[in-house]
């Protein structure tokens, strides 16, 4: 079964920012796909307190959830508040967690949680670019709590996933690899960002230039991402799956098309059945093309539910992507793939 939540968290809203409730506009199409059967859909409860601070600090939970009495308005110029969003981001958070759940019992075998708000911009100590609560950090640290000694988290959203690497930096047990389009928000995520003792090697930053597409990423996922888990050896994967690299995205400049999404998602599916089988969770962090969120997030069910091909009506990108052997090179001798 392909375990899935939806939720939508409607009173987190503004309709002058980009992360707003219209992302979800179209996700009634999830009820058309061909392999229902094959769906199984969970009503999450909210995410504990406890459950927050294996990863947020109580300081930092405990002044988000007095700010609320400010709201609305803006944590910095990017990530805004309504007095809901807090409750928003617990609910958020459990969407997640409901869905791991469901694979560590033995319900299925994948799934996708459609949350928001995101998630893999919040550091533990600090919200940030649009993120609340790190849903997919939090995640991580329950599935060990239920004995997962390793997990590998793959974040392919355009921007790098500076608040998860934080969060597991200098920690051996989380693998995390980012791709991402370099020299935008937030800033972070060089090659050169490899971990900090005794988590040194275990974090891979792929900083792609503008341009970068499908049969870049098509690289990235058989020449680093596939060897990397494999010496990792993870007993659980989750995955950061934003769609703002996707070519008609309005806040970056990468060309991966729903085509490309789902072989990615294809192939993370088969690095998961060869290290830990029925244990792949994907989490929606961003994507603000409501039209091409869908079709990718449907893409990524196609991948999940094994078939050999997805619909695409968008069709590629139009423009020739640039060679990233350079970049490949380097990043398998500093990891020593």
């Amino acid at each position: 079964m392909i375990a899935f939540t939806i939720v939508p968290s409607p009173d987190h809203h503004r309709d002058d920012h980009p992360e707003n409730r219209e992302r979800f506009s179209h996700f009634d199409r999830i009820a058309g796909l061909p392999f229902q059967d094959r769906l199984l859909k969970l009503e999450p409860a909210p995410a504990t307190i406890e459950q927050v601070i294996r990863v947020h600090g109580p300081e930092y939970v405990d002044a988000l959830q007095a700010v609320m009495a400010k709201a609305p308005g803006f944590l910095d110029p990017d990530t805004y508040i309504t007095p809901q969003s807090f409750a928003s981001s617990l609910a958020a958070a459990g969407g997640l967690l409901a869905l791991v759940d469901s694979m560590l019992d033995g319900q299925a075998e994948s799934g996708f949680a459609l949350v928001r708000p995101p998630g893999h911009h919040a550091t533990p100590e600090r919200a940030m670019g649009f993120c609340l609560l790190n849903n997919v950090a939090i995640a991580a640290r329950h599935v060990q709590d239920r004995g997962a000694g390793r997990v590998l988290i793959v974040d392919f959203d355009v921007h790098h996933g500076n608040g998860t690497q934080d969060a597991f930096y200098d920690d051996p047990s989380i693998f995390f690899i980012s791709t991402h389009q370099r020299g935008i928000y937030p800033g972070t995520g060089a090659l050169s960002e490899t971990g900090r003792s005794p988590g040194c090697g275990t974090t891979m930053n792929v900083p792609l230039v503008a341009g970068a597409g499908d049969r870049s990423f098509a690289r990235v996922m058989d020449e680093l991402i596939a060897p990397a888990a494999g010496r990792f050896q993870p007993d659980f994967v989750l995955v950061s799956a934003g769609f703002d690299a996707h070519w008609t995205d309005p806040l970056a400049s990468l060309q991966l098309s729903a085509t490309g999404y789902f072989m990615l998602a294809s192939g993370l599916a088969a690095l998961s059945r060869r290290h830990c089988p029925g244990k792949l969770a994907f989490s929606l962090e961003g994507g603000y093309n409501p039209e091409s969120l869908v079709e990718c997030v449907a893409a990524v069910f196609y991948a999940l539910a094994g078939q050999e091909t997805a619909p695409d009506s968008i069709g590629p990108a139009p423009r020739p992507e640039p060679d990233i052997s350079t970049l490949i090179r380097e990043l398998r001798s500093v990891h020593q793939l």
